[in-house]
């Protein structure tokens, strides 16, 4: 993995980098603007006006997630992890060497293997982790089955705690969560659920959605628990009838 080195007169840019730099648990070392760069430290970062790559402090996040992303594309990659939120719209989240470089809010579960295989093709050389959260059972499946056949190495992370304390959509926080969590190695897709049990789960949380305004018929249902219709455009066509 790079070693990053900080090398700046600014004295608030070199703090704020270096704690990013420790929230990102990525190796920094601090130079003096006089110092040479050592042998193993292949990207410094600088303030405006020095020698490096700049980072401006009014748009921090932003320039170093770049530099640390651009680096990694010259010097190359050694691990690719993607995670998933699986349900109807699945989150993900994907990070190069432990570096988060890029999330999408897809629209349906099959558009998660797609996006994978495109990912992998712009880092061949690297490691690929497909890290899947083990809820929502009918897309989950779905989602595991493509990525499977796609020849991805496939782990289930437990996401029990992974929603704890994010907004009810926020797919793309719990994907950067189950990012971070180990998951079981995947070689054979777990049981389909019992749908009767998955539909009338369904059916009750339509309930719950509408404020007990409407319960979804079986076969909308039924599709939202396949991962085929949101729960949201499954109220709205019953809101069209």
């Amino acid at each position: 993995m790079q070693r990053v080195g900080v090398r700046t007169s600014d004295f608030r840019l070199s703090y704020r980098l270096l704690a990013m730099m420790r929230r990102l648990d990525r190796s920094a070392v601090l130079l003096e603007p006089t110092d040479a760069v050592p042998s193993d430290v292949d990207l410094v970062l600088c303030g405006e006006d020095e020698e490096g790559v700049t980072v401006r402090f009014d748009h921090l996040e932003e320039d170093l997630l770049l530099a640390l992303r651009t680096n990694q594309q010259a010097t190359g990659a050694s691990e690719l992890v993607v995670a998933v939120d699986p349900g109807p719209r699945p989150g993900m989240v994907w990070s190069i060497d432990a570096v988060d470089v890029g999330q999408a809010q897809l629209e349906h579960p099959d558009e998660v293997l797609p996006l994978v295989l495109d990912l992998w093709g712009r880092y061949p050389d690297a490691r690929l982790r497909v890290r899947v959260g083990d809820g929502s059972a009918g897309p989950r499946n779905r989602i595991l089955k493509s990525c499977l056949s796609g020849g991805c190495h496939v782990e289930l992370v437990d996401e029990r705690r992974t929603s704890k304390g994010l907004a009810r959509h926020d797919h793309i926080g719990a994907a950067r969560r189950i990012l971070r969590l180990r998951g079981r190695p995947l070689d054979n897709l777990p049981p389909d659920p019992a749908w009767d049990g998955v539909v009338r789960e369904v059916k009750r949380r339509s309930r719950e959605w509408t404020g007990g305004r409407l319960t979804l018929p079986r076969h909308l249902a039924l599709l939202v628990a396949t991962g085929d219709l949101s729960m949201a455009d499954a109220v709205a066509s019953m809101d069209e009838e």
